[in-house]
C-alpha cells in the first residue's frame, strides 16, 4: 500500500505526536480505528489514518495486514524497549487483538440494544396505558351514540312536522274542492233551476258531477297517519 502524507498542519502535528506518544507508551499493535478509540476520538479517523501511513512510510512506524485489517506497531526495537527485551510482532498476537475489537464492538452493539430495550415501557406500564386508551375509546362511544340518538330525535321531529303539514295542505285542499262545488251547485241552480238535467250540463256545458264521475274527494278521501302538530304550526 502506497503511504499517504498527512497535511503539515497544526492538526496533523498534533496527531503525529499524539500517536507516536501513544506507540511509546503502550507499544502495542493498534488499527487506525483502535487508535482512533484510544485517543478519544480527538482525532478524526482518516487524520490518523493518513498520519500512521505517512509514519510508515518514514519507517518510524509499521504495519502489517492480517486478513482486512492493517496493524501498526513500532519498530522492533522501540517495542522491545518498552517491554524491556525481545518483544517481536508475533502474527498470532495480532490475531488476538483484532479477535478482541471484534468483541468490543459487539459488547457495544450489544449494549446500544439493551438501552433501547430498557427505554421500552414495562408491562406494568403497557397495561396502564391501555386501560387509560380504553376508558378514553368507551367516553367518545358513548358521546357517539349519545349525537346519534340526538340526531334520530331531530330527524324525526322534521320527518312527523313534513307529514303535518302535508297533511294540512291536504285538508285544505279538500276544502276548497267542496266549497267550489257547492258556489258551482248554486250558480247553476240560480241560472238553470232544474230545467237543466246532468246530461244537458254535459253536452252543453262540459260539466260532470263528481257522482256521475264516480269521484269523490269526501268518499275516496285516503286514510292519512294521526300527526300531533309542532308547536307553533
Amino acid at each position: 500500500m502506497a503511504p499517504k502524507k498527512a497535511a503539515r498542519n497544526s492538526g496533523g502535528s498534533d496527531a503525529e505526536a499524539a500517536i507516536l506518544q501513544w506507540f511509546e507508551c503502550e507499544g502495542e499493535p493498534a488499527t487506525a480505528q483502535s487508535l482512533t478509540d484510544a485517543l478519544g476520538s480527538k482525532f478524526g479517523k482518516a487524520l490518523v489514518q493518513s498520519v500512521l501511513e505517512q509514519c510508515v512510510g518514514e519507517q518510524r512506524l509499521q504495519a502489517k495486514d492480517v486478513k482486512k485489517a492493517r496493524f501498526y506497531f513500532p519498530p522492533a526495537p522501540a517495542a522491545a524497549e518498552s517491554h524491556g527485551g525481545d518483544c517481536p510482532v508475533d502474527p498470532a498476537r495480532l490475531e488476538l487483538m483484532q479477535q478482541l475489537q471484534r468483541h468490543t464492538r459487539s459488547l457495544s452493539e450489544l449494549s446500544a440494544e439493551l438501552n433501547t430495550l430498557l427505554q421500552r415501557p414495562s408491562a406494568s406500564e403497557r397495561a396502564s396505558n391501555i386501560a387509560r386508551l380504553s376508558a378514553e375509546r368507551a367516553t367518545l362511544t358513548q358521546s357517539l351514540e349519545a349525537v346519534k340518538l340526538e340526531r334520530n330525535k331531530r330527524r324525526d321531529a322534521a320527518h312527523d312536522e313534513d307529514i303535518y303539514l302535508l297533511i294540512r295542505r291536504y285538508n285544505r285542499a279538500r276544502e276548497l274542492w267542496r266549497e267550489r262545488k257547492r258556489m258551482t251547485e248554486r250558480v247553476i241552480d240560480a241560472i238553470l233551476g232544474d230545467s237543466c238535467d246532468p246530461k244537458d250540463l254535459a253536452d252543453h256545458f262540459g260539466l260532470v258531477s263528481d257522482k256521475e264521475a264516480n269521484v269523490s274527494l269526501t268518499e275516496t278521501a285516503i286514510a292519512l297517519p294521526r300527526v300531533e302538530g309542532p308547536a307553533g304550526v
